[in-house]
């Protein structure tokens, strides 16, 4: 049994890494998931949350917010709509995102799903900046 599987991270707008890896974890919707060679085949809906990709130069960290990944014949496909690098990320930054999505959630009128997934997002953008070195703030 091979000690490596492929796995491919796609947004709209680019590949964002195509290599071998021995280890990967992505936030589907239900939970982080863990993939090792020879997984069985799966098909989940992602949620927003932290991506890690184990290969020989060490491990790589991405904030993948939403999308599918696909496990078939040892190949994990991240389609996404945005995978930010961990030390493109900045807590300084989410925090200040935060607050706003929290001064919407208490204004009238806004749209709930939205602002909830904002909110998510921002934590999981201050959690994964501080915890995975990226940028503490600007």
């Amino acid at each position: 049994m091979s000690k490596t599987f492929r796995c491919t991270v796609v947004t709209p707008a680019r590949a964002v890494f195509d290599d071998a890896v021995s280890y990967a974890t992505f936030p589907a919707w239900d939970g982080q998931q863990g993939v090792l060679p020879g997984q069985s085949p799966i098909l989940s809906r992602l949620g927003i949350g932290p991506m890690r990709v184990d290969a020989d130069g060490g491990s790589q960290w991405w904030l993948v917010e939403g999308g599918f990944a696909q496990i078939r014949d040892d190949v994990l496909m991240i389609l996404t709509e945005r995978a930010t690098p961990v030390d493109e990320l900045s807590a300084a930054e989410a925090e200040e995102a935060l607050v706003d999505a929290n001064e919407r959630a208490r204004s009238g009128g806004v749209d709930r799903q939205v602002v909830e997934a904002d909110q998510q997002r921002a934590r999981a953008r201050k959690a994964m900046a501080l915890a995975h070195g990226g940028n503490p703030g600007h």
